[in-house]
């Protein structure tokens, strides 16, 4: 047995394939990105917390010997044997390595795939079929994100995506959830017609949805530029045809709004959507990503009531 595989049995560590279990239910809990397992990292004590690791466990070191230097390196035995979890992890291809997740997003983290993230629902009990409701990023998914962000518009830009079967493939559920991200993204989680930024309590879950301004049914791209970044309650007026948007990105009202009775449509005394009308939306910074005019177009004759 080697001196590192003496160090664990000598202090009980978890065996590494459950320090593998726990780092995907972990990745789970933090919406598929973790940070490196560095000195400080409360990600490195939750792990601990999770197999309630004494203080003994936590700060045991091995000892690695130089004698040509005359010096002796201490590792954290804890942290080694969380490092040697993800990496296996890593080469199973249910994680990114920091050094490759940097190279996407800048940021240092261990980050689940869509082959990890299909684990982790296994072991969480979640059902697969709720995987395109979640908030989870994997690398696939923060890759589209990338592309969609940086992407050139195409001066010829047609909104329209060409009829596919109705069966969704693991790509289109990729490209769905790499739209939703990179729209919400790109209007700072901020609802383009009323500005609500607002996200769950202690979960980086935003309120804020994706919206298509044309919609799926009708075969609308999952672009950049057919979508909005849009609260709930208007992400449903916009989608039901009581709000639009003219050329210059100016709220549009129903008409029709002035037919509902008095006890609709409002909360207390404000009206929620004919008080908007002639306000300019919330656009993103880059003019690159506002939404294009001929999708906003369609929406007006064809939804808007």
């Amino acid at each position: 047995m080697s001196y590192e595989g003496e160090m664990l049995e000598k202090y009980k560590m978890p065996p590494r394939h459950q320090v593998e279990k726990h780092l995907l239910e972990t990745l789970i809990k933090h919406n598929g990105v973790i940070k490196e397992f560095t000195v400080g990292e409360d990600i490195v004590d939750e792990v601990a917390n999770s197999f309630n690791l004494s203080y003994e466990q936590r700060e045991a070191y091995l000892e690695t010997i130089y004698r040509k230097e005359n010096r002796v390196k201490k590792s954290n035995l804890w942290h080694r044997l969380l490092f040697r979890a993800a990496s296996n992890l890593a080469k199973e291809k249910m994680i990114t390595r920091p050094s490759k997740t940097y190279q996407l997003t800048n940021r240092r983290e261990w980050m689940l795939t869509e082959e990890g993230f299909d684990e982790a629902l296994r072991i969480v009990g979640i059902p697969s079929s709720q995987k395109d409701t979640l908030p989870i990023i994997s690398y696939e998914v923060e890759n589209i994100t990338r592309k969609l962000l940086i992407n050139e518009k195409p001066k010829d830009y047609l909104p329209f995506r060409k009829k596919q079967s109705s069966i969704k493939t693991t790509t289109q559920s990729i490209r769905e959830r790499g739209f939703r991200r990179a729209v919400i993204e790109s209007y700072g989680y901020k609802c383009a017609i009323c500005g609500l930024k607002l996200k769950a309590p202690n979960k980086n879950v935003w309120e804020v949805e994706a919206a298509h301004i044309i919609p799926h049914s009708s075969f609308g791209k999952d672009d950049i530029w057919n979508g909005l970044s849009l609260c709930r309650f208007h992400h449903w007026t916009f989608d039901v045809g009581w709000l639009s948007l003219d050329r210059d990105y100016k709220i549009l009202a129903s008409t029709r709004i002035s037919e509902l009775p008095n006890d609709m449509g409002r909360v207390w005394n404000f009206d929620l959507m004919s008080q908007l009308e002639n306000k300019v939306i919330e656009l993103p910074v880059n003019k690159n990503l506002w939404p294009d005019i001929n999708a906003i177009r369609w929406h007006r004759e064809n939804i808007f009531k």
